[in-house]
């Protein structure tokens, strides 16, 4: 578990000097659990981002390499972090007992449909192993009396920018890969580029 790099909870027992902004200013806190790439790799990825925001001449920039993930749950959107959801999924994500693996992307593809087609990597092949990791969190969470926004499973990707339009499927010519040991609880604060991660667990090997 990386203590070094977890936060602190900013939940109703938190000090009280500090002033929070009226429920209506704040950003939405959007809550999942997220595997992240190695930092050589986020890194490998953004600079990948910024060649195909070139050669495709996207307007919106590719995503910060410190906020490159693959999502494993949604748990939801909330005007202020909820404490016992928060707790409900900590206590949920201490029952996954899924070993290491690893996380492959071979191509990158246009996501969604309409205006906004996100650039994603994406492994045709499925990355089943974090398919497994999103099925014991089901499980887990069900446990807690969370159920999953979304009842069809998990398509595994990592987005290197939003607001994009469709763009031929591009099969990478060197797959970005790492191996996944951990995963993380993150609070993403919508429009402010803010990921707070609240906890990490160990997979197990």
């Amino acid at each position: 578990m990386k203590n070094k790099d977890q936060l602190s909870l900013y939940l109703s027992g938190g000090s009280s000097s500090r002033t929070l902004p009226p429920i209506d200013q704040r950003p939405i806190s959007e809550l999942y659990f997220a595997i992240l790439p190695d930092p050589e790799i986020a890194a490998k990825s953004h600079k990948l981002a910024g060649n195909f925001h070139r050669r495709y001449r996207f307007f919106a920039k590719p995503r910060k390499a410190n906020l490159l993930h693959v999502t494993l749950y949604t748990i939801g959107s909330f005007r202020y972090l909820p404490e016992e959801t928060v707790f409900a999924a900590m206590e949920a994500a201490s029952r996954v007992r899924k070993p290491s693996c690893s996380v492959v992307f071979d191509r990158a593809v246009s996501f969604g449909n309409g205006d906004n087609r996100p650039l994603v990597l994406w492994n045709e092949n499925g990355n089943t192993e974090l398919k497994a990791i999103y099925q014991e969190l089901v499980d887990a969470m069900r446990l807690t009396g969370i159920a999953p926004i979304k009842e069809k499973p998990i398509e595994p990707h990592m987005t290197l920018l939003y607001q994009g339009h469709p763009v031929p499927d591009t099969v990478l010519e060197e797959p970005v890969s790492w191996t996944a040991k951990d995963f993380v609880l993150i609070n993403s604060l919508q429009g402010e580029s803010i990921h707070e991660h609240l906890c990490y667990w160990t997979l197990r090997d």
